[in-house]
């Protein structure tokens, strides 16, 4: 259930092994909240996933050489802004420091393609026969060997096992109907994590006014927990154009999130700018594309932040349902790409080996 890197990931797992399965995708894509768009720029756009964060030592074994900086047709390079400012109590604020930070971290960006492009040259013609768009479940029956998921047009689907990696909001808001329910420890570990809300925006300005990064507000805070940081998104592209993107999660995005309207979010969005670079923003603005996560069905919000037990998360029940996902790695390797595709590896071994971990 779900067609996102983790749900992907394990159909190209089952489909090495030879085993027949089928993917059950809520929306009409596949990707989940890796996302592109193509022709808002010179160079594709990661509307969900964009950083590749090396120091999650995640091993999936499709992203090894992506990882390495070995895997063909996917260029990788090394994320280093090099004006990085700060906005707070209405002054600008060099973080120089943040540039030692950032490289001590070492995460990577793609040259000229996206986590959506990798993870889209997985969907081979085989495994794309096999993804049903459009088919949000909404009840799963597992009381008998025969495990049955109903779909919300009615449809039934029928299977020995079930792996499921929908985002954790999903189970939170119990959009899925478990018969029988699931155990209490199972619910309290799903209710415990949190899952923040978060958007991207990116502008398209006609002169360049601002630095590589400003972050608002306070630049010492938990990245898992929150961020609100603006940041030139043709750093290390080869690209033409001035776009400016904005990149919010937790409880510092909900300001933004929490707007009704999209143009009620860019109004808010330039009038900010406008604050910390003197109305620049209004004079030179183009054009924008949002990706508002929070209202993004079957998503609701960016990701889970690590507050409940990834042991208790990701662990099966009865040999018959199966977790998988960013927040499911029982690894400890949560979050991240590599790290929901490397949950997919651990728990496709589980369903084939029929090990219970509790």
């Amino acid at each position: 259930m779900g067609a996102g890197a983790a749900g992907i990931t394990a159909g190209h797992a089952l489909s090495e092994k030879g085993i027949d399965f089928e993917i059950l995708e809520a929306s009409s894509v596949h990707g989940g909240r890796v996302k592109k768009t193509d022709g808002f720029a010179d160079f594709p756009i990661d509307l969900g996933a964009e950083w590749v964060h090396r120091s999650i030592k995640a091993k999936a074994p499709t992203t090894q050489a992506l990882l390495s900086g070995q895997s063909p047709g996917f260029r990788i390079f090394n994320y280093r802004p090099k004006t990085i400012l700060q906005y707070k109590n209405g002054k600008l604020r060099s973080k120089g420091w943040m540039k030692l930070l950032l490289a001590l971290v070492n995460d990577g960006k793609f040259a000229d393609s996206t986590w959506f492009d990798f993870i889209d040259q997985l969907v081979t013609p085989e495994i794309k026969k096999k993804i049903h768009y459009s088919t949000p479940v909404i009840k799963i029956e597992h009381s008998s060997n025969e495990i049955v998921a109903t779909s919300a047009s009615g449809e039934q689907f029928r299977a020995d096992k079930v792996l499921i990696t929908v985002p954790i909001k999903m189970l939170q808001d119990e959009y899925i109907e478990f018969a029988p329910a699931l155990p209490d420890w199972k619910k309290k570990a799903i209710n415990k994590e949190q899952f923040g809300d978060g958007l991207k925006v990116f502008i398209e300005f006609s002169e360049k006014f601002y630095p590589d990064v400003v972050e608002i507000g306070s630049a010492i805070r938990n990245p898992l927990e929150s961020d609100d940081s603006y940041y030139d998104a043709t750093v290390g592209k080869n690209s033409s154009k001035n776009i400016l993107a904005l990149f919010a999660h937790g409880l510092t995005a909900t300001k933004y999130t929490s707007l009704k309207t999209d143009k009620a979010l860019l109004d808010f969005i330039l009038k900010e700018l406008d604050e910390v670079f003197d109305g620049q923003a209004t004079k030179y603005y183009k054009k924008h594309i949002i990706q508002n996560w929070s209202k993004e069905p079957f998503i609701g919000g960016s990701y889970s932040m690590r507050k409940g037990s990834v042991k208790e998360l990701s662990a099966p029940l009865n040999n018959k349902i199966y977790f998988a996902g960013e927040a499911m790695n029982p690894s400890g390797k949560t979050i991240a790409v590599h790290g929901a595709c490397e949950s997919a590896y651990l728990a496709v071994s589980e369903m084939l080996t029929n090990k219970d971990r509790r």
